[in-house]
This record gives structure tokens, sequence and C-alpha cells, in this order.
């Protein structure tokens, strides 16, 4: 906001400025052709050899009268002059000043992040992925080349940086040995995969997702240590199928994995070593009951998936809960998977 407002006075100073010189020379064109009785081309010089104290000799001799009146034109073109330089000074410094520290704020905020996301590319898959995690609270910052975008990046308030995101030193600015996930969203499958083998060799916990165009793209990726690749395409093909053919579960896929539609949305909550729920059965922990919230399904450490687990499945700990419910219970429910009070 207070950029922008910088910015609007600038532009309202360099206005009055050009508006004092047009309306100078055209006061000094008028009063020269009044007083002198010179043509309007001859005043117009006159003027403008006046204001700019160039030197140069007068167009025709003036008479006493006509020698004051240039004398104030002077006065107030030099007095012009002087103003505008020193405004134009002052805008170049305070925008210098303004970059220098929003450079500063920027790694402040930067250097705070901790367990965060970071988001490779701001395109059209990275911006609506920034959208979201802004919209859901989430700490992320993004990443991204190209200049053009910085001004949208600064005016959505997002933490960012302009760079290279497979160079190792933007990677390290963005704090990659502290993130919780990298996202790989670069146009390139290429670059992609270079990004997610940085990445992993700087941070091997960095839990990266990483898009790709094809199966063959995504074999790849995964050999290079990626740990989920998305294609857009794809998915793209299969939401349209199943629009085409299960038209009522796609609408209620929207409801659950758009928070702004209901409050109702998918979590996934890992159980640890503190939680009471811990080497019990769903039956005995009473989840449903409890929290009002629905478990779809159990990830055990190993990997293995478990939907609409039996109410005799037992929870251990390690083990991730995938539950469907209204945000407040998920938030109870993560409490008790956490062992909180």
């Amino acid at each position: 906001m207070n950029d922008h407002h910088s910015v609007s006075e600038q532009r309202r100073q360099l206005t009055l400025i050009v508006t004092a010189f047009a309306l100078l020379t055209l006061a000094g064109t008028v009063g020269f052709m009044a007083i002198e009785g010179w043509s309007a081309i001859d005043a117009f010089y006159m003027t403008i050899i006046t204001v700019s104290t160039v030197g140069f000799r007068e167009v025709h001799t003036m008479s006493p009268v006509g020698r004051v009146f240039a004398s104030f034109v002077i006065v107030a073109g030099v007095s012009m002059a002087v103003y505008t330089f020193t405004r134009l000074g002052q805008f170049v410094l305070a925008g210098e000043l303004l970059e220098v520290l929003g450079r500063r704020r920027m790694k402040s905020e930067l250097e705070k992040l901790d367990g965060h996301f970071i988001v490779c590319g701001y395109g059209r898959i990275g911006n609506p992925v920034a959208e979201g995690m802004k919209r859901d609270g989430l700490p992320f910052c993004v990443v991204d080349r190209d200049a053009e975008q910085e001004g949208e990046m600064r005016s959505r308030g997002y933490i960012y940086i302009l760079g290279d995101a497979t160079d190792e030193d933007v990677l390290l600015a963005a704090g990659v040995e502290r993130a919780a996930a990298l996202l790989a969203l670069l146009p390139s499958d290429a670059d992609n995969l270079y990004l997610t083998m940085t990445a992993k060799s700087m941070n091997p916990e960095v839990r990266v997702i990483a898009r790709g165009r094809d199966e063959r793209a995504e074999m790849k990726l995964k050999r290079g240590g990626a740990d989920r690749v998305v294609s857009p395409y794809l998915m793209a093909a299969a939401r349209v199928l199943s629009a085409a053919v299960r038209p009522m579960v796609v609408e209620f896929m929207e409801l659950v994995t758009h928070r702004q539609y209901l409050p109702l949305r998918l979590e996934e909550i890992t159980v640890t070593d503190t939680s009471a729920l811990g080497g019990r059965s769903l039956a005995e922990t009473g989840i449903r009951k409890r929290f009002g919230v629905i478990v779809v399904a159990i990830k055990n450490s190993t990997g293995e998936m478990k939907f609409n687990p039996d109410p005799d499945q037992t929870i251990a700990s390690g083990d991730t809960l995938i539950a469907m419910g209204e945000e407040q219970d998920l938030q109870k429910l993560e409490q008790a998977c956490i062992g909180a009070p």
C-alpha cells in the first residue's frame, strides 16, 4: 500500500511539473506577443530560450517593458528547473530506497519461513496453487525467473524470489533446507527433473511434487527423486471423463476439495507416539462419534493404503488417517492424533 501511494504521489508531482512548464510557456508566448507585437513563432521561440537561459540573442530588439517581462520569465524558468531537478533526484533516490527496503523485507520474511512450501514456477499451475495456499493460510514462497510476474506477486502479498529455481543459491535463499515440500512446476520436464535432483541433494527430507507431461516424464522424475508426479493433461482428461459418466461424484469431490464451497473437507493427519489413539481400533477410539468425522482411509508406515477400514482396524503410531469432515472437527481430531491435551 505504501509503495502504491509513493508511485501515485510521484506521478502527481510529475504531472504538476509538466503542467506548470506548459503554462509558463503559454504565458510567455502570449506576453511577448502582447507586449512586443511579435508573431506567435517568434514569441514562442523567445520564451523557450528565455526559460532555458541558453544565452542566445534576442529575436528582436525589446522594449524596456519587454525586458522586465523577460526577467520574470527567466526567474520563473530557473526556479522551475531547480525544482524539477530536485524532485527528479528525490524520485530516483526514493525508488532506489523502496527497492532496497523491499529486498531487505523479503529476505527477512524468507529467513523466518520454516516447514514451508516452495512453489517453483508462477505460471498457469503455480498461480492458482499459490492462491490456494494463501487462502488456506499455509506458509510458502514463490520462485520465478520472469521479472514481469513481480508486480502481480507483490500485489498479492506473496513472499517471492526472482531467479532460476534450478540454481542452488536461489533454492538456499528460498529455504529449501528448512522446507516441508517443493513444488516443481516449471514448464519444462527437463528443468523439473534437474530441480528435483538439486533439491533432493540439498535436502533429502524435502517432499518434491513435480509436474510431468506424460508417463515417460513421470518415470524419469520419480527416478530423479520426486515423491509425487502430477500430469495436468492426464488429470484434466480423467476429470473430463468422470464429469461425463459420473457427474454427481465429480460434483461431490469438488465440494469436498474446494473449501470455499462447503466447510466439508478432506485432510490427512498422522498419529504420533504420544497419541492415545495408537494401539486402539477405530471402534474403540470412537472417532466418528467423538469428532464427527469419517475416516475414509488409513495409510500405514509402509505405505499401504486401506480404504474404508473396518471398525476393528487397529490404528498404529505413524499411521496417517485420511479423514473427511468440517474444519473445526478435523482440528479436534488432529489435536487427538498428536496427543495434545
